[in-house]
């Protein structure tokens, strides 16, 4: 069987690393060539929860060696809060997963291949686009600072700005919207509103899909191309998270691989509650605040990826997004 993946990403990598393990032969991975440093966009170096991104990880390689920094509590909106987030070299891991196999340029001749795999994230190159998506911008910064800044949250208008630390005094900060003009944020401020002295090591302006798979359908053309990970919306709406997700999408994949329907039927399923999410969404973009049940929806996810965050917590931090 021929096979070609299309984008070299966190779930591009990741199922071609697996693939790889299970015996598969006849592989190619393209990608466009990216300029930004490190070599991801975004970035995205959150991890949660560690047991399962580790249990995930472990089945391609070692994640002890990718860990960066964890922490047992995250600031939201100053507010602090249990977390079992952490932070994992995402870049390293991915160059990890891909190994020193060619990374092709240039559109797929699908006439070549038995099957096509999307993971090519906003881009969605290969599958039909979708009606109504939300795409956020993100501008982000990799810093140097010896002031301890904190592993925190900070709500704007229809997104939020963060700030992870990834050890040896160096943090990722940055900022994303579904409605501001991000480009022009700089990282001058941290949790406390009080002003930063940074060095920035690099900088990048990219995007990302809160779209939901229920309304990125379909995921399968032509019983041909099938599309993970954020070519088919697997990023939590409202948290904007999606590095376990795209994994998730791979082993679903694998496990279905001979029944893309049942693929699809699982990866509505499973993210249902993304379907909700985005529902909340829709209502912030018009300035409402989204209902009791998609604000509790919100919330299990978090518990699910190990912050313990309370109801009026969640009230308020949609309150604050909707204004």
């Amino acid at each position: 069987m021929r096979i070609a993946i299309a984008g070299a990403g966190m779930s591009g990598a990741y199922l071609f690393r697996r693939l790889i393990n299970d015996g598969f032969k006849g592989i190619d991975l393209f990608d466009v060539k990216k300029n930004n440093p490190c070599g991801c966009r975004p970035c995205a170096w959150g991890f949660a929860p560690r047991a399962e991104s580790f249990n995930l990880i472990a089945k391609v390689t070692d994640p002890d060696r990718f860990e960066l920094q964890g922490s047992e509590m995250i600031s939201f909106d100053g507010i602090d809060i249990r977390s079992n987030m952490l932070t994992m070299n995402k870049p390293a891991l991915i160059k990890e997963m891909i190994g020193d196999t060619e990374i092709k340029q240039g559109l797929i001749d699908l006439t070549k291949y038995d099957r096509v795999i999307d993971a090519t994230g906003v881009s969605r190159a290969y599958l039909p686009p979708i009606k109504d998506d939300h795409i956020a911008e993100c501008t982000q910064y990799r810093v140097r600072s010896e002031e301890p800044l904190g592993f925190w949250f900070r709500t704007s208008s229809v997104g939020y700005e963060w700030c992870f630390p990834l050890g040896e005094d160096e943090f990722h900060i940055g900022i994303g919207s579904l409605k501001s003009d991000v480009r022009s944020f700089r990282p001058l401020k941290n949790k406390d509103g009080r002003d930063l002295s940074v060095q920035v090591l690099c900088k990048c302006h990219s995007s990302v899909r809160l779209t939901a798979p229920f309304f990125s359908q379909p995921f399968v053309q032509d019983q041909k191309i099938v599309g993970i990970g954020e070519s088919i919306g697997a990023v939590s709406p409202l948290a904007s998270d999606g590095n376990l997700y795209a994994m998730q999408c791979g082993e679903m994949l694998l496990d279905n691989w001979d029944d893309l329907d049942r693929y699809s039927e699982k990866v509505l399923k499973r993210y249902d509650w993304m379907r909700k999410e985005r529902n909340g969404l829709d209502k912030l973009m018009e300035g409402r605040t989204p209902s009791l049940l998609e604000s509790m929806s919100m919330r299990k996810h978090l518990k699910t990826v190990g912050v313990e965050i309370r109801a009026r917590h969640i009230l308020r931090l949609l309150r604050n997004m909707s204004k």
